[in-house]
C-alpha cells in the first residue's frame, strides 16, 4: 500500500535518523542552512565581500541538497481580493506544506 502524500518514506526517515546520529538529536539540515545564512550575512556585513566566504556558500549549497531528501517541498499559494469595482484591494502570499493531511 502506498504511503500518504508528503509523508516521509523509509529512505527519508533513515537518512534523517543517520544525520541525527552523526550531528545530534536536534540536528536538521534546514536549520543548519539557516544558521549558515546568518553567519554568512554577518561576515558580509563585516567584510563586505561574499566572494571571501565561498566556503560557507558551498557548505550551504551542500546542506540544501541534503535537505531536499528529508523534507517535502513547500508550495507558494497566491491570494488576492477583488472589490466590487474589479480592482485588486489586497494581496497575500501564503506558504503552505505541499503534502496533503
Amino acid at each position: 500500500m502506498p504511503s500518504r502524500a508528503g509523508s516521509a518514506n523509509k529512505n527519508k526517515a533513515f537518512l534523517m535518523k543517520r544525520l541525527q546520529d552523526m550531528y545530534g538529536e536536534d540536528f536538521h539540515p534546514i536549520m543548519k542552512m539557516a544558521g549558515n545564512a546568518v553567519t554568512l550575512q554577518r561576515r558580509i556585513d563585516k567584510l563586505g565581500d561574499a566572494a571571501e566566504n565561498q566556503d560557507l556558500l558551498d557548505t550551504n549549497k551542500a546542506w540544501e541538497g541534503i535537505a531536499q531528501y528529508v523534507e517535502p517541498k513547500l508550495k507558494a499559494v497566491e491570494h488576492s481580493t477583488i472589490d466590487s469595482d474589479g480592482e485588486v484591494t489586497g494581496f497575500k502570499v501564503e506558504i503552505v506544506h505541499a503534502k496533503k493531511d
